[in-house]
């Protein structure tokens, strides 16, 4: 069964490709095919959602804990059920979890062996899995509230939306460097049609152009610093390789001593600009007022629910990994400068978001302001920190690409998001008064709902003891002043647009306005199930991120070592788990996939 689940994984990319290409032949009928084909994708998704969570599970429980005074093992990255694994001894039914399938090659060598070559490496693990299903739900969102808002040249449109869904799932799913940069880089180009040419305002073609130099540019130091990687990390034997396990185990045996971070530095910067960009994260964050302004309502869903999460992935499945020395550094710790950039973010999203008197830029800035957040998260490179940074993708894609659906039933109504123009709409909807209620209130962290689970784990990770000088517990309390903050701007939202004397602009279509429909119901019903749903039952998305969050935690313990020195005394760690990858067959066993290049050291 294992060669069928693989297929699946190739699916996952392949058929929203497809998609792309099909749905412009359908003129008029486009939605409909697009709707059709995204809850095939769907389909797809929970398919390999629910085969992968049991070994994903089984890998959390397998963990071991280290033993005192051992060698630290080589830490890695292990994807399961990767398209052209040729198996143990050729037998299909095993898992080398690695491919054989090479997309350009600069050497000679088995493709199956560590080497200079481009490989189509997917595969699915604890940090991508639920990231996929994102993408599938959020398109099915994007679709149904796009539903009356395109009425020109839908086909083109559904058809871009493919594309990017595709580019994002291919980057959650890439475990090569360079076919993670290709798919990085493919969702810059949908985004720049769709912006510019299906934009509301006058201004969407200079916010497109913006919008892709910004990121393009950005993109192109994150290559710099990919390459730069690679070529100073290579494989004993001299070979250098873009296959991310191996160039983990690569950097792991170069690194050492307190000089390893400030020899990574330029690399470091030129990794991360790429990254912070997308996010984005301030002061880099000037094409996102005017690209979520003139977007279509679905290409702002996409573009924060998705398109953000591709940077702060980046941090997590790349830099943490291969810069750690410099991301310890540069992070929180040492010099602290991404997070001084990305506390300020939170405070000053937050002030943005207050000023605001539209709605929907309101979410852009508060988005802004909890992506900040994320990124501290992140930096705080311990299990706590890295663990809830990686459930808040999920639950910040959900929360804030909701908040974005509810205003589509005010511009298929009305043409405005300008909170000064309604009043009242609690008794005039109710219907949607309850569901822009749920959204709102787990897009601020109320216990029960989706963001409250992830915001205290991080908020746990930033009051590491360990923290040089007490500066991690002072990005906590500018994170805790983020989480007050967004409750002051969108309560305030809440009040003047749904309290109050009844008021509200001319309807578009004339007549009495509708409550929710039946297609509105799906779709922000649904969302709001699901921001629900992951603030009772958190540990559903937690459990399978358990193996991974380890490795990428073992990494910054490791780094903080070296930079900062061993912890200070009486500082007491949590229990340190970590997953030991499946041993490989002995040398010379025949025709399978030999022993990898950094094998763990002997007990």
């Amino acid at each position: 069964m294992i060669p069928t689940f693989r297929i699946l994984v190739l699916l996952l990319v392949a058929v929203p490709l497809l998609s792309a290409a099909v749905v412009p032949l359908f003129g008029r009928a486009a939605r409909r095919a697009a709707l059709v084909l995204a809850l095939l994708q769907a389909g797809l998704t929970a398919a390999v959602v629910l085969v992968a969570l049991p070994v994903l599970n089984q890998r959390g429980e397998s963990m071991m804990p280290d033993t005192p005074g051992r060698a630290r093992p080589i830490q890695r990255f292990v994807p399961e059920f990767v398209p052209g694994d040729p198996g143990y001894r050729g037998n299909p039914d095993s898992s080398t979890h690695r491919t054989g399938w090479t997309l350009l090659s600069f050497g000679d060598g088995p493709a199956d062996r560590p080497g200079p070559r481009v490989q189509f490496y997917v595969g699915v693990d604890g940090l991508n899995v639920w990231l996929v299903a994102l993408c599938s739900l959020m398109m099915l969102a994007a679709i149904l509230v796009s539903w009356e808002a395109v009425a020109d040249r839908p086909g083109p449109f559904y058809g871009w939306l493919f594309v990017l869904q595709a580019g994002a799932v291919g980057a959650f799913l890439s475990f090569d460097l360079i076919l993670f940069y290709a798919f990085f880089e493919l969702t810059l180009i949908p985004s720049f049609f769709l912006i510019g040419r299906w934009g509301n305002g006058p201004g969407r073609r200079d916010a497109a152009r913006k919008f892709f130099l910004y990121t393009l540019g950005g993109s192109l130091l994150t290559l710099v610093g990919l390459v730069g990687v690679v070529l100073t990390n290579p494989l004993p034997d001299g070979r250098v390789t873009f296959a991310l396990p191996d160039l983990m185990a690569a950097v792991q045996q170069r690194t050492g001593g307190p000089g390893s971070a400030g020899l990574q530095a330029g690399l470091f910067a030129c990794l991360v600009a790429g990254f912070l960009v997308k996010v984005p994260v301030w002061p880099l964050h000037t094409w996102m007022p005017a690209a979520y302004r003139e977007a279509p309502i679905g290409v702002t869903i996409l573009l924060s629910a998705l398109l953000a999460k591709l940077g702060t992935f980046g941090l997590l499945r790349i830099v943490l990994p291969l810069m750690a020395d410099a991301a310890v550094e540069y992070g929180l710790y040492g010099r602290a400068v991404i997070g001084v950039l990305a506390g300020v973010g939170i405070v000053y999203g937050a002030l943005c978001a207050y000023a605001q008197r539209d709605i929907k830029m309101m979410v852009a800035y508060g988005s802004l302001s909890h992506l900040g957040f994320l990124v501290l998260g992140l930096l705080a490179f311990n299990t706590e920190g890295v663990g809830g940074a990686a459930l808040h993708m999920v639950n910040h894609g959900v929360s804030t690409g909701a908040l974005f659906a509810l205003l589509a039933f005010l511009l298929d109504r009305y043409r405005t998001t300008d909170m000064r123009a309604f009043g009242g709409l609690m008794g005039r909807f109710p219907r949607f008064a309850v569901l822009a209620f749920v959204v709102c209130l787990a897009s601020i962290g109320l216990p029960g709902l989706n963001n409250f689970v992830s915001e205290m784990l991080m908020m746990a990770g930033l009051f590491d003891p360990r923290a040089g000088g007490g500066r991690v517990p002072g990005f906590a309390v500018v994170a805790a002043a983020g989480i007050f903050l967004s409750a002051w701007y969108v309560l305030t939202m809440l009040r003047r647009v749904f309290f109050g004397p009844p008021a509200e602009p001319p309807a578009v279509a004339g007549g009495p306005v509708p409550d929710i429909d039946g297609r509105e119901g799906v779709a922000l019903g649904g969302l709001a199930a699901v921001c629900l749903l992951l603030g009772l039952f958190p540990q559903v998305v937690l459990d399978p991120m358990e193996a991974d969050v380890a490795v990428v935690a073992a990494i910054g313990d490791a780094a903080r070592d070296r930079v900062e020195g061993p912890a200070p005394k009486g500082y007491v760690p949590p229990a340190p788990r970590r997953f030991r990858a499946p041993d490989p067959p002995p040398a010379g066993g025949g025709g399978g996939l030999p022993p990898p290049p950094f094998p763990e050291p002997a007990d």
